[in-house]
């Protein structure tokens, strides 16, 4: 039996096949040296390509990291769609959800922003990309979390306030958790809002 020759991969392909592999390199870099740590030639080395394909795809550091962080934002959407089917209908939707979404701000994708937002106040280079690069992710968490709740709980009047508090409440429970520990208190104060969150569902803003 003769195997078809597979189609040679097309320009296009091959330009994303290599952004891909720049970026999950950067990934690996962030999660395991951290900003400081994560330099062009590290990403370079890690990815195996020559100076001058990363510098094609990604001219600065401040470019590379951005796109790091939309990238993580990618992954982490494919994992959540992927999830949704297996989501429990009804009142348990909601806990199931917001356990959903803790685990976003409780991973690396969240670790890493604050990394590089912290980075941003001193590098105006980083600092403008970045701004415009969080304020595409949070337009992309409020869409992911409408489709997650579904519509019969996205469509009330005070949904979209309950999930903007939601996301502070997370955002600064993870900053706890990050430099202070506490998880029991933090899982406390998550399960509390649970129980807060439908009550919210119903107020007009």
């Amino acid at each position: 039996m003769t195997v078809p020759a597979r189609a040679p991969r097309t320009q296009a392909q091959r330009r994303d096949e290599m952004r891909t592999a720049l970026l999950d390199a950067a990934v690996a870099s962030l999660m395991e040296l951290g900003f400081a740590g994560t330099t062009t030639l590290e990403v370079q080395r890690r990815a195996e390509v020559s100076r001058g394909a990363l510098m094609h795809h990604f001219p600065s550091k401040a470019e590379l990291l951005v796109a790091t962080i939309a990238h993580l934002g990618e992954m982490r959407g494919r994992d959540l769609k992927q999830r949704a089917a297996s989501l429990p209908t009804g009142p348990a939707r909601i806990e199931a959800v917001l356990d959903l979404l803790w685990e976003c701000f409780a991973g690396p994708l969240f670790q890493v922003s604050l990394e590089l937002r912290a980075a941003a106040r001193t590098d105006a280079e980083l600092r403008g990309p970045l701004s415009t690069a969080e304020r595409v992710m949070g337009d992309r968490i409020q869409h992911q979390a409408a489709i997650l709740f579904g519509p019969a709980i996205a469509a009330r009047p005070g949904f979209e306030a309950a999930m903007d508090l939601t996301l502070h409440l997370m955002m600064g429970a993870a900053m706890t958790t990050l430099m202070h520990g506490e998880e029991p208190r933090i899982h406390l104060r998550i399960n509390q809002w649970k129980s807060l969150f439908p009550t919210l569902l119903e107020k007009t803003p």
